[in-house]
């Protein structure tokens, strides 16, 4: 069975098709100021739509990264149709329509995973049918900061600041700034991604959830 690192960016769908969505936003009401009172709403509205891109109702993939642990191969599926780089994961991770890899992620049960299944759903793509079964997902999916976790829920970190602590190094950038990014530097975003790809493996291999004598990217 194949093994993947992988990991998600995301990005506001477009204003157009968020137009109905988008809230109302008022300064307060002791406020007289007009250009005080416009910049006040134009920063909610900005804040509002960059956390749009942390929910599959407001956000899309804007890309997907995989690493093949055994063969070192780096890809992504990044194309601008998200219909298509969806469908096309999942043809790569589950050709017969069920997982046929381990899927090994950093937060992937809680985010990464549910949001390619709601956008794939969104899109009418077929889900691996083991990913939508039952209560949970199958043991193939391994998330590193559940491993981390040690079944306390409530214990959270960072992909940068588990890396620091296990001295496998650092991110380049912020997920936060991925959309930005990529319309501007795609080959720069894809550099971030596939930084956090390789982040995600060192940080397996320290925990144990795959073998350190697997090849390992540089």
């Amino acid at each position: 069975m194949s093994t993947y690192i992988f990991d998600i960016e995301t990005g506001p769908r477009s204003r157009a098709e968020l137009a109905e969505c988008v809230p109302t936003f008022e300064a307060p009401s002791n406020w007289k100021d007009p250009e005080k009172i416009r910049a006040y709403v134009a920063e909610k509205e900005a804040e509002w739509f960059q956390s749009a891109a942390l929910s599959a109702l407001t956000g899309r993939v804007l890309a997907i990264g995989y690493l093949d642990v055994v063969t070192d191969e780096l890809g992504y599926f990044a194309t601008g149709d998200e219909a298509a780089d969806l469908a096309a994961f999942w043809r790569l991770v589950a050709p017969t329509g069920y997982l046929n890899a381990d899927l090994i992620g950093f937060s992937s049960n809680r985010f990464d995973l549910p949001f390619l299944i709601r956008r794939s759903w969104h899109h009418r793509v077929p889900v691996p049918a083991d990913l939508v079964s039952g209560r949970w997902l199958p043991s193939q999916c391994r998330d590193v900061l559940d491993c981390w976790r040690c079944g306390n829920r409530e214990d959270s970190v960072s992909l940068d600041r588990l890396a620091q602590f296990l001295g496998v190094g650092r991110k380049n950038g912020s997920g936060a700034d991925f959309a930005s990014q990529w319309a501007t530097d795609p080959s720069g975003a894809l550099a971030y991604l596939a930084n956090d790809l390789r982040l995600t493996r060192r940080c397996a291999v320290a925990l144990g959830l795959i073998s350190e004598s697997q090849p390992s990217a540089v």
